[in-house]
């Protein structure tokens, strides 16, 4: 009888540490998703006047800017939070975007349909990583962010 109580909790114990270990993050996987909703959303809507969009593009920036801030406070946690970086910079992906959308006033149909799917490809990639968090996972990100860097 002792023995099942000291196997038992022994499982129990292995359980919840196995639990704690695991690389998955639930709030970083669904963030991410609705970050890359918001952003594609916006982009189709950047054929119209900038100005009448304004707020929707800073709230786009800050929850850019709150989930580069969120990766940082984690560790072992780099190549996450260097993706981030680069959705965050103005000078590439979304921030370029809504830099030259805000410079222009209106973005035509054509560069929409030409930068969406490169925009949407950063956020694939990322997702597919905290999902999965894999060898394969992490050379597509490594892969992107080295190609981007260029």
């Amino acid at each position: 009888m002792r023995i099942r109580k000291i196997s038992f909790m022994l499982g129990i114990v292995a359980l919840v540490m196995s639990s704690c270990a695991s690389l998955y993050d639930h709030y970083t996987y669904t963030e991410t998703i609705s970050t890359k909703v918001q952003a594609l959303s916006l982009m189709n809507q950047s054929d119209e006047a900038y100005a009448t969009h304004e707020a929707s593009v800073i709230a786009l920036q800050n929850q850019l800017q709150k989930m580069l801030m969120y990766e940082e406070g984690k560790s072992k946690n780099d190549i996450t939070i260097q993706m981030w970086k680069i959705l965050n910079n103005e000078e590439k992906l979304i921030g370029s975007y809504l830099s030259l959308w805000e410079e222009k006033g209106t973005l035509s149909r054509i560069f929409i349909n030409e930068a969406t799917p490169q925009i949407e490809e950063a956020f694939d990639i990322l997702i597919a990583y905290e999902e999965k968090k894999d060898k394969k996972t992490e050379a597509a990100v490594i892969g992107f962010i080295n190609s981007i860097k260029k």
